[in-house]
């Protein structure tokens, strides 16, 4: 089926002016480009099946039991959204600004992928991450408490500040990841791939001195 592009509106100040998103709706197999939501926006019960979101901005915009389903976000703006009883299921995020959003309040189970995305402040708090890929991106002060990252891939993203706490981290994969401080006693770590020299940084807990 051949992608359908929603259109935009021109306007007097040459920006474009695109529909809003509305809820109770149904979208399948759009484009949607450069669509910006107004702060605070909130979008319920609405589904979107084999879309593609391009540069669009979705700045603390709020979406309530929606569903995304083999979707993609690319060069995109969510940072501080809010995802209560959303679903998502085979989604891509590329390029995308994710800051501060809280995952634990999404549906499960999370079935996503980042690439070269913000997700700085982001809470994955207790959330079952298992086989996803982080790839590239930057976590700063991002909380994976409770989270389940077994068999996640997490190369060369950058995790400082990140919160490890009681996370599965088992063969999990953070080759050429930095900045990570994980304890190796208070985490679950069996065949769990990193680099050196980063890997050092799980000695930080113990009162010795590396030559």
């Amino acid at each position: 089926m051949k992608q359908q592009t929603l259109p935009g509106f021109s306007s007097s100040s040459g920006q474009g002016d695109f529909p809003s998103i509305d809820s109770d709706g149904s979208y399948e197999d759009k484009t949607f480009l450069a669509l910006h939501q107004d702060e605070g926006h909130k979008t319920t019960h609405t589904e979107f099946y084999d879309c593609v979101f391009k540069n669009c901005k979705f700045f603390k915009s709020s979406f309530f039991y929606c569903i995304f389903e083999n979707c993609q976000f690319e060069n995109c703006d969510l940072s501080l959204s809010v995802m209560r009883s959303t679903s998502f299921r085979d989604v891509r995020f590329s390029d995308t600004k994710l800051s501060g959003i809280q995952w634990a309040d999404a549906a499960i189970p999370l079935d996503v992928g980042f690439y070269r995305c913000l997700l700085n402040y982001s809470g994955f708090i207790g959330v079952d991450l298992t086989n996803t890929e982080i790839i590239e991106c930057q976590l700063k002060d991002a909380d994976f408490s409770e989270a389940n990252l077994s068999k996640a891939r997490c190369c060369f993203s950058d995790f400082t500040g990140a919160r490890f706490v009681n996370t599965n981290l088992t063969r999990a994969d953070f080759t050429n990841a930095t900045n990570y401080s994980i304890h190796p006693h208070g985490n679950k770590l069996c065949k769990t791939r990193f680099s050196s020299p980063e890997v050092l940084s799980l000695l930080d807990v113990f009162d010795i001195i590396v030559e």
